[in-house]
């Protein structure tokens, strides 16, 4: 769970601090009337296999391939996929932000988005408990309980 909460984190904070404009010279002249581009996840040399768009609500850019990839990426999914994987520049998406942010934007930032994770999951689990003592209350029989947890 602490590796997913923090791979969640650096996701947010690099999402979040940069574009694909940041990253690769290659996003600058997009054509904002289409956002059509070459994917840059899979060999896409004829025609523009992708487009490239603003997500209001999750406010990032997000690059959707229509080709073989068929799924939508990020800036932190380049940096991973493209910069650390395939070239070798980064050793991780972390390692990125540490040569590419200050020290203490970078961990005040993260400890920001770790606080809200720890917040959304105590919410959650309260919200587990509260659900398993209402089933409990209203079931008196254990097979009615286990059914109901089961089944609802």
């Amino acid at each position: 769970m602490i590796k997913k909460r923090a791979k969640q984190s650096v996701k947010a904070v690099l999402n979040k601090n940069f574009t694909f404009s940041d990253l690769s010279p290659r996003f600058k002249n997009v054509d904002s009337t289409t956002g059509n581009i070459f994917c840059p996840f899979h060999e896409n040399h004829s025609t523009p296999a992708a487009k490239m768009y603003w997500n209001e609500e999750q406010q990032i850019w997000i690059i959707h391939c229509f080709g073989e990839c068929h799924t939508n990426f990020t800036a932190y999914d380049y940096v991973d996929l493209i910069l650390c994987e395939k070239y070798g520049k980064y050793k991780s998406p972390l390692h990125f932000l540490q040569q590419n942010m200050s020290k203490e934007d970078l961990y005040i930032q993260l400890e920001a988005y770790e606080d809200q994770l720890r917040y959304q999951t105590d919410i959650e689990e309260n919200a587990k408990i509260d659900y398993i003592s209402r089933v409990a209350d209203d079931n008196e029989k254990t097979e009615d309980y286990i059914e109901a947890l089961y089944l609802a």
